[in-house]
């Protein structure tokens, strides 16, 4: 009896040692952070390239939409800030005698939009609905967002240290329009730094504005 109870069984029931669940425990662990880590990193990389196509895609449309308006401006009202807002006007040609499209541009909470109006003989116009360009919008270093260059200015003779394909010396013939702030999407801020020509606004058209286009800075508000 005693021989029996002292025999040890020969079918595996001891089980496992402390010292090897132990060790399985940190190699599943090890396992499971690597796993973890890789699986954080992928999803990571998926949401910066998604983020960075989206501020793309805003700096796309704001680039053409800008271009396509600015191009034909005949008339464009200095650029300031209203209360936290940033506004700029300015005119395409009329489409009869005293009969002027407005435009305006306004960055506010983020977002930069476009009103549209046409000035006729009243002298209160009633600015439209304002269309979304881009969102995300966040200034660039506290930098003014818009800023005009006028016929004979040198927008480039202070370039920064380093700046290729530009001359100091260069003076424009027409009037210029450079807007400069950041897109933001997430964690993904891309800078916009473009500068649009309008080319019906030489040194003689900045002397007298068309007649009707400097009514449309009559659309901004005064606070």
């Amino acid at each position: 009896m005693r021989q029996w109870l002292r025999r040890r069984p020969a079918d595996g029931d001891a089980g496992y040692s402390l010292m090897e669940v132990l060790v399985t425990t940190a190699i599943m662990s090890v396992a499971t952070l690597v796993i973890v880590g890789a699986t954080i990193q992928i999803y990571s990389g998926t949401k910066q390239i998604e983020q960075t196509s989206v501020a793309r895609d805003q700096m796309d449309t704001s680039f053409r939409r800008l271009d396509r308006e600015l191009r034909y401006a005949t008339f464009v009202n200095p650029p300031k800030m209203v209360g936290t807002r940033w506004y700029i006007e300015f005119a395409l040609p009329a489409t009869a005698p005293g009969v002027v499209p407005c435009r305006q541009l306004k960055i506010e909470n983020g977002t930069l939009s476009m009103a549209d109006w046409v000035r006729t003989s009243s002298t209160t116009p009633t600015v439209g609905p304002a269309n979304t360009i881009a969102t995300g919008v966040v200034l660039y270093n506290n930098i003014d967002p818009f800023q005009v260059y006028a016929p004979g200015d040198t927008p480039y003779a202070s370039a920064s240290a380093g700046t290729t394909g530009v001359g100091g010396g260069f003076s424009n013939m027409y009037q210029m329009v450079r807007f400069r702030f950041q897109v933001k999407d997430g964690t993904v801020t891309m800078p916009f730094d473009s500068v649009f020509t309008s080319q019906n606004i030489g040194a003689e058209e900045v002397k007298t504005a068309p007649d009707g286009a400097s009514d449309c800075k009559l659309g901004r508000p005064t606070k």
